[in-house]
């Protein structure tokens, strides 16, 4: 089977194109950056933030496009070895500084940041550029907290905030250090933090959801870990808002309704966010946390439009393979399982059923899930018909 993208990362993933975008020049990128503005997917950013984030991490690393960007092809074999077995891979993107800049006005992310003081969490930080934006474009967030699970490219993010903090030191005070796991510096004066751990955020970071002001959760997570997700999610603070890859209504897997709504402004399906991969915009979703509102997503329906599984033409055979966007395996046989739903052999009815693993209900009829991927037309092989 061929492999339907490139990449390396758990987390936000790249549209296909029939080629990378072409690399721009860093002065016309950083031009575009700074002059970019609404309604579109990206937002102005200072032009002091801009200069701060290329002395970080160079200036050839701000705003890069395509799939060879930095924090996407420095992991290791064992890094990727590690991801295989955790049933995810290492695709990566990030989001471009007019990107973020969008995300943080106050009709999105930045309605939740009125006063100072505020917690915000990124999960999922890869190079640590988001992170070191708000904290840097934000002065109301008082502690950005950045966690990243891959070592490769929490080596990116430490060692560029150490060189800003070398590079401005009447600016930051190194706080805290333990080399590949844990950096902390304060902004002088004030005392603002910026916090980057290396961890997985299903340890350290979903358990500060109660605490937690502003989580940017732009991240592609495996679908097995939707109900742990969402039981985290549930918890989370009276007004907190979220900056999510997934949409909440496909991956809301627990009887609970859920807290969030999402903002007006990000209802439209244009509303999109500048990125690496999709400088001309990618659709992420914006929420807030309002119990006082009566539900939008709820667990009533059986959860059947999500699959982790994309069809995809191969021309040499004329024939449809199978791309899993959560492994980056491939394949010509027809998926067994979608979303969480598996399709499973009936000896006494010599034909296939549909179960639903959260709920263990069973039924005849074919999800959208799997439908999507012609089980509607499947021999007893599991093949395609």
């Amino acid at each position: 089977a061929r492999a339907a993208r490139r990449g390396g990362r758990w987390g936000v993933r790249p549209v296909l194109h029939a080629r990378p975008p072409t690399p721009v020049p860093a002065a016309e990128r950083r031009r575009a950056m700074a002059a970019a503005t609404g309604p579109g997917p990206g937002a102005p950013t200072p032009p002091g933030v801009l200069a701060a984030l290329e002395q970080a991490f160079g200036t050839d690393k701000v705003g890069e496009t395509g799939y060879e960007i930095a924090a996407a092809t420095c992991t290791s074999e064992a890094e990727k070895q590690e991801a295989k077995e955790r049933g995810s891979s290492l695709l990566y993107g990030e989001l471009l500084p007019a990107g973020v800049s969008k995300a943080m006005l106050p009709d999105r992310l930045g309605g939740a940041l009125a006063c100072g003081g505020k917690l915000l969490l990124e999960l999922g930080m890869g190079s640590g550029k988001v992170a070191l934006q708000i904290f840097l474009q934000c002065r109301s967030v008082g502690h950005v907290l950045g966690i990243e699970l891959v070592p490769s490219r929490f080596a990116i993010a430490e060692a560029a905030l150490l060189r800003l903090a070398e590079a401005r030191p009447r600016a930051f005070r190194r706080l805290q250090h333990e080399p590949g796991r844990l950096l902390a510096v304060e902004e002088l004066p004030g005392g603002r933090k910026l916090e980057f751990q290396c961890a997985d955020f299903f340890s350290l970071g979903l358990d500060l959801t109660e605490r937690s002001d502003v989580i940017f959760f732009a991240v592609n997570v495996p679908c097995k870990l939707f109900p742990q997700l969402c039981e985290r999610l549930l918890r989370a603070k009276e007004g907190c808002r979220l900056f999510t890859y997934h949409s909440l209504e496909t991956i809301w897997w627990i009887n609970e309704p859920c807290p969030f709504l999402q903002c007006e402004a990000n209802v439209p399906e244009a509303d999109t966010f500048s990125t690496s991969w999709s400088p001309q915009g990618y659709r992420f979703f914006v929420y807030v946390c309002d119990r006082s509102r009566p539900p939008q997503i709820t667990a009533g329906a059986r959860n059947e439009t999500f699959s982790e599984w994309q069809s995809i033409w191969d021309e040499q055979s004329q024939s449809y393979y199978f791309h899993n966007q959560e492994t980056e395996d491939s394949q010509w046989e027809v998926p067994q399982s979608a979303g969480c739903w598996r399709a499973e052999w009936s000896q006494e009815h010599a034909a296939y059923f549909f179960w639903h693993l959260p709920s263990g209900h069973t039924q005849w009829e074919v999800p959208k899930c799997m439908a999507d991927l012609g089980w509607g037309s499947v021999a007893a092989d599991g093949s395609a018909a």
